[in-house]
């Protein structure tokens, strides 16, 4: 067996397992196993034959081994409106659908709208993303540690190829703001805060009122607001 012209076994031996097969009912199955390290790229290996029987030596079958890649991460979201989670797959040869799945196990239809919406996406120059909204009513009432998976297999390649499943975990969290209370000296600066915590993005707005009204409209030189950095699904 062969790999671009090139004897696999004189290739790194920790990352190939060649089994010449066992004949049996006039046939007879020749496998090489190439190992996760070694297969990273479109390849083409020839598996070269010989038979007294037919009297040939070295015949030559290109073997074609393709290879896309798959990205689901993680998530943390908050449950205050409909979430979408995207698995992402690059370097497919034909587009293929996407089988989603829920924290249950089971596949989600395309026709339960209510609790969930379907896009398979669009393949372009072998690259494809396809979403699964979550709808609020759902998200809601999922645990607050819920994993999802997507599943798809090759479309050019269909009866050998295998299912490639990928998981992610969605973390849900919700919305809370701590008041840092303080008790200080009169008539000196301090400083006060309020802690939010639960989102996922930098606050779109953040406005201080005393005695319901804005700071910024009192004596601009006693009040100064800061807006805080988001970090950590938090911002002060």
């Amino acid at each position: 067996l062969e790999k671009n012209g090139v004897d696999v076994t004189i290739l790194s031996e920790s990352n190939y397992v060649v089994s010449a097969g066992t004949y049996g009912s006039n046939s007879q199955t020749t496998t090489l196993t190439v190992k996760a390290a070694a297969n990273t790229v479109d390849s083409t290996y020839t598996c070269a034959v010989s038979s007294e029987e037919w009297l040939v030596s070295d015949r030559l079958t290109n073997v074609l081994l393709n290879v896309f890649a798959v990205v689901f991460d993680d998530r943390s979201v908050a449950t205050g409106v409909d979430q979408s989670l995207t698995c992402t797959i690059s370097g497919l040869s034909q587009n293929t659908p996407v089988t989603w799945i829920d924290p249950e196990n089971n596949e989600i239809s395309n026709i339960d709208t209510n609790n969930y919406l379907i896009d398979q996406g669009t393949l372009v120059f072998g690259s494809k993303a396809s979403t699964l909204t979550i709808k609020l009513s759902k998200l809601q009432n999922l645990p607050s540690s819920s994993i999802f998976k997507c599943q798809l297999k090759s479309a050019l390649y269909p009866t050998y190829s295998p299912d490639v499943l990928k998981e992610m975990t969605l973390t849900l969290i919700g919305l809370s703001v701590q008041p840092i209370n303080k008790e200080v000296l009169a008539a000196t600066d301090t400083t006060i805060s309020c802690v939010i915590s639960g989102i996922t993005q930098q606050l779109d707005a953040v406005i201080w009122t005393k005695d319901g009204t804005d700071v910024r409209t009192l004596s601009g030189s006693n009040y100064v607001v800061s807006a805080g950095t988001y970090g950590s699904n938090s911002q002060t």
